[in-house]
């Protein structure tokens, strides 16, 4: 089974429907949200008693700093994951992403992802303390690729969040410019800030493109993969603006 999420199979055959109306969006329930806050309680607990001042002041100590923090708080609430137990997750993709390792577990249909929090933070500008929250984003905006909390690991060069997903088929289609942009200003709100920036006050969304594999179609719904985010504000206060929205 084949790991590059598609393009070449189908897309011919459906060209044609991408150019639909675009897919109508929906958030996530207010009850799967505080259900993935739950996941992360005792890391937010934990991490809330310090701030370590905004991306350019001190992020490498900051960095060093949650990252001790996050390893302390997994072991002492069985939230740790050793790494002699990654080859368990499955099949290992032999190319690894830009900030994660990643494995397909095929019996339960699920990636599992391997994350550097802090890799790519000259892109996503997330504040040190953030990086447990990134997540919840993601499973907010885009539901239907939710990732849900496994624990935490660590590498050579730091820690490690565990993250499993659904495995999208790589038969689907990739959705044309128009239809991403129309899913995300009118579903989502979120406006094109630059070329490759969709945003609004709160945050800000890229590696959207057509041109990659990132965002995949099945004639009814987008699946956004693996976005990267931005945070404009603190993660708690973006959280409160979409938690206000949730249903």
């Amino acid at each position: 089974m084949g790991w590059n999420y598609g393009r070449k199979i189908i897309e011919a055959l459906f060209a044609g429907r991408t150019k639909r109306a675009p897919v109508r969006a929906e958030l996530e329930s207010r009850r799967e949200a505080d259900r993935d806050r739950s996941d992360i309680r005792v890391f937010e607990a934990g991490l809330s008693a310090q701030r370590y001042g905004n991306h350019q002041q001190g992020a490498r100590v900051a960095a060093d700093e949650v990252a001790a923090q996050l390893v302390s708080i997994a072991k002492a609430n069985e939230l740790y994951i050793p790494k002699r137990e990654w080859d368990t997750f499955g099949e290992r993709k032999r190319i690894p992403s830009g900030e994660s390792i990643v494995y397909l577990d095929y019996p339960r249909n699920r990636v599992i992802k391997v994350r550097d929090p802090f890799a790519k933070s000259a892109i996503k500008q997330l504040r040190a303390e953030d990086v447990i929250y990134e997540h919840l984003f993601h499973n907010i905006l885009f539901p239907d690729t939710r990732y849900q909390f496994m624990g935490i690991s660590e590498e050579v060069d730091g820690v490690r969040m565990i993250l499993s997903q659904p495995y999208i088929s790589k038969q689907f289609l990739l959705p044309d410019k128009k239809l991403i942009e129309d899913y995300l200003a009118e579903g989502l709100g979120l406006k094109p800030e630059s070329r490759y920036f969709y945003g609004n006050d709160y945050l800000a969304i890229t590696d959207v493109s057509p041109m990659g594999d990132n965002v995949l179609y099945d004639g009814k719904k987008l699946y956004f993969i693996d976005p990267i985010i931005r945070l404009k504000k603190p993660a708690q206060e973006a959280l409160g603006y979409y938690y206000a929205l949730l249903k």
